[in-house]
């Protein structure tokens, strides 16, 4: 009979043991996917942030040979062979323009290796080229850069500019761009450049998928022309 109470406080000591490690299997399953969440929300965030830098790059490459164009070359009052207007630009911020230029499939007249391509194959084996996707109508066919080459990732490229008076520019002292021609008798100019990065569109053999959330990178300087 003495036997009976032992039995009994074994079971009581068991079932609250069970107790003890279904409470504790409770927090650290909590624990577990909050450490889970909290690492998954540290690495979106990191890799947001680090694209945002390679667009950043990339699109600081893009001002450069625009700016190198329109100061050094006829290219921006070219009719022919300059910037291509393109419009329908509705689907980023609202307080960009919905009217932009881009390089167009003209530049060669300009660039002697072009680096602006029609054919994806030619776009998809160098990092520094631009694509020219192509529309029917050709004030809205869009151009792509590459913002991470290895993750398929491009950001649509186009600018705006924006006349700024020569005599003004050169004589107030409000902006900082060259004088190229003689007391404005040759027509040159100052402008301001905007030039737009949106991303992160994919790329994958030619088609382009636009993101859910579409962001945005302005860059500006002041280029001359005569």
């Amino acid at each position: 009979m003495p036997s009976f109470p032992r039995a009994a406080a074994r079971d009581r000591q068991r079932g609250f043991s069970l107790l003890e490690v279904m409470f504790a299997s409770t927090i650290l399953s909590i624990f577990i996917l909050g450490i889970g969440s909290f690492w998954y929300q540290a690495s979106t965030r990191v890799f947001d942030l680090v694209l945002r830098q390679k667009a950043i790059f990339a699109l600081s490459g893009e001002l450069e040979r625009i700016s190198a164009l329109y100061v050094y070359t006829a290219y921006a009052a070219d009719p022919v062979y300059g910037p291509l207007t393109t419009t329908g630009y509705t689907d980023g911020l609202a307080s960009l323009p919905a009217t932009r230029l881009i390089y167009g499939s003209n530049i060669t007249a300009y660039a002697s290796n072009g680096y602006v391509r029609a054919l994806y194959g030619s776009f998809a084996a160098d990092e520094f080229e631009v694509f020219l996707k192509t529309n029917i109508l050709p004030s809205l066919s869009r151009e792509y850069i590459w913002i991470d080459k290895g993750k398929g990732i491009v950001g649509r490229l186009s600018w705006t500019t924006t006349d700024i008076n020569v005599a003004s520019c050169v004589q107030a002292g409000d902006c900082s761009c060259q004088r190229y021609d003689n007391l404005a008798l040759q027509g040159g100019r100052c402008q301001i450049l905007d030039v737009y990065l949106e991303y992160p569109y994919r790329v994958d053999s030619g088609t382009i998928t636009p993101p859910e959330s579409l962001q945005t990178i302005t860059l500006r300087t002041i280029v001359g022309r005569g």
